[in-house]
């Protein structure tokens, strides 16, 4: 990895732990976003040991799911990003649950792009609220416990439980993609705040854990 790519992921990661947001940008460059302003709070445990790997589940529609390709009105459409001129990400909500939305019209039309993230009231760990891409068949979204990721334009999901607050996931230098997952050690020395690094190389199915910056 470059100089200049370690100290752009550097600068994208300590923005993030700090506000709990990543940069938002239009066009061809990767971006991230955040429909909320609330800064996520670390998760505790009594271990010091991060997972060293972690494996995503592929999402399924569950009852009563909109269907891929529904309408969605723009005034129910989170904070959006943009791979090009023309194709875009967000979430959205429908009938009390988040579910991710893309246009292929620069923003004119929405419509649902995969399963339901988080149905209201009883999916609390799954919650996510910021979201961001690579290209444009490459985004994701991320909240609460878990990552949300696609390789296909939206049609595959994979979920992933982190163990822990995520606070940022952010492309890497190579086209994969790093999570950074904070968590409130509970042991000798308490109320400490660690954070741990993750990387995919292949599109959100697994995520190993790395103390090596930008994850190569």
């Amino acid at each position: 990895m470059s100089r200049t790519w370690k100290s752009v992921i550097g600068g994208l990661v300590l923005a993030a732990l700090a506000s709990g947001c990543g940069a938002t940008a239009t066009g061809s460059t990767p971006t991230t976003g955040s429909s909320s302003t609330r800064v996520p709070t670390a998760t505790r445990t009594s271990s010091t040991r991060p997972p060293q790997l972690l494996t995503a589940r592929r999402l399924r529609p569950r009852p009563y799911a909109a269907a891929v390709g529904t309408l969605v009105p723009g005034s129910g459409v989170g904070l959006r990003v943009f791979a090009n001129a023309t194709v875009g990400f967000s979430m959205a909500g429908v009938s009390s649950a988040q579910y991710p939305v893309r246009t292929l019209d620069g923003g004119r039309t929405w419509r649902v792009d995969g399963p339901q993230f988080h149905v209201d009231a009883a999916d609390a760990p799954e919650a996510v609220g910021y979201v961001g891409l690579i290209d444009a068949r490459t985004y994701y979204a991320w909240g609460s416990s878990v990552d949300d990721v696609t390789t296909d334009g939206g049609r595959s999901w994979w979920e992933t439980f982190v163990g822990g607050t995520v606070v940022a996931v952010v492309p890497g230098s190579k086209g994969d993609l790093l999570a950074y997952v904070q968590t409130e050690v509970v042991n000798s020395n308490p109320n400490r705040v660690v954070t741990w690094q993750y990387v995919s190389r292949d599109g959100g199915r697994h995520w190993r854990y790395t103390t090596t910056l930008g994850g190569n």
